[in-house]
């Protein structure tokens, strides 16, 4: 029997209830597309205390912004808020696609992949208590409320000189810590580091020294006290992708979801918006992405077509024949 909050058929499945997810929902809603946005809670930013750079609500927490836009979505009655999970998808003969949701089945004529990634956190004693305190992923997001500190970076990959160089806007020093299970930090990188100023350790993070607001510094395995007030990391961003690839769609070198300028991937009837496609990753550009999807999979069930790389999100309303046949 299927739950009394899902229906069997609607024009639209979303595939993530984050902002990208969800604001793809609201404008569905008001195209009056039917649509039902399946929720797993696997945000990306659950354990941050606030998110930033958001017009007119700088700083919010992301506890309170999927909740005021989830409370939104309650005045469109053709979307439906669904907390589960998606585990397979596959298109039908006909063209439309069948869904299963924790045992349960929905055919819909459209699918938007709002899935994010998944940070890989690093294993240090303390990390828990710290994370989104003085422990963080993003220097754009974060990068302002560190101002004037001393910055730890901790990293796996050739990307990592790059990722600490991002810092250099806001701390007063940058220290890079290797991880000498994964040496990335080669002998031209380290020259242009040290042109900057920034300091190079050898050696692996083992702890966090210093209560949670209140770093003081990394233990290293061999007992070395790398100083610091705050960390950030950047190991792997993995693209949750699972269901893009069941379906086809095709897939950058990082795994991200391929899409043109109406969001739409490689795979007719399927959207992508948010962390999971190419680019910044930040939520006012998710929301932006998820409304540009939300868009063009509206417009697309009327038949306008979406497979055209254009700029702009917004397809006119209707195409009308010139002269006197129209």
């Amino acid at each position: 029997m299927m739950r009394p909050e899902l229906d069997s058929a609607a024009d639209v499945l979303v595939i993530g209830g984050g902002p990208a997810g969800l604001s793809a929902a609201t404008w569905l809603g008001r195209y009056q597309r039917s649509t039902v946005v399946v929720d797993a809670g696997e945000h990306r930013n659950r354990f941050s205390e606030a998110a930033h750079g958001l017009l007119g609500s700088d700083p919010i927490s992301p506890h309170t912004l999927l909740a005021e836009a989830r409370a939104g979505l309650a005045q469109y009655p053709h979307v439906r808020l669904v907390s589960g999970t998606v585990t397979g998808v596959e298109r039908t003969p006909d063209g439309t696609f069948r869904a299963e949701i924790d045992g349960e089945q929905i055919t819909v004529q459209r699918i938007v992949l709002a899935t994010g990634v998944r940070d890989r956190i690093p294993e240090l004693v303390g990390i828990t208590e710290h994370y989104a305190l003085d422990v963080h992923h993003c220097p754009a997001c974060d990068g302002f409320t560190i101002r004037g500190q001393e910055i730890i970076v901790l990293g796996a990959g050739d990307g990592v000189p790059a990722f600490a160089a991002e810092l250099l806007d806001w701390a007063v020093r940058v220290r890079i810590v290797t991880d000498s299970s994964h040496p990335a930090v080669d002998a031209v990188q380290r020259t242009a580091l040290d042109e900057h100023g920034m300091e190079v350790v050898d050696g692996v993070a083992e702890a966090l020294i210093g209560e949670p607001g209140a770093l003081q510094g990394v233990r290293l395995a061999d007992g070395t006290l790398v100083p610091g007030s705050a960390v950030f990391f950047s190991y792997a961003h993995d693209p949750s992708s699972s269901i893009a690839a069941q379906l086809g769609c095709e897939l950058d070198h990082e795994g991200r979801v391929e899409v043109n300028g109406f969001q739409l991937s490689s795979v007719e009837g399927v959207y992508a918006a948010g962390d999971l496609t190419p680019g910044l990753q930040l939520v006012p550009i998710a929301i932006g992405k998820g409304t540009a999807a939300g868009v063009a999979c509206a417009t697309s069930l009327r038949g306008h077509s979406t497979a055209a790389p254009a700029p702009d999100p917004a397809p006119p309303t209707r195409r009308f024949a010139t002269g006197g046949n129209s």
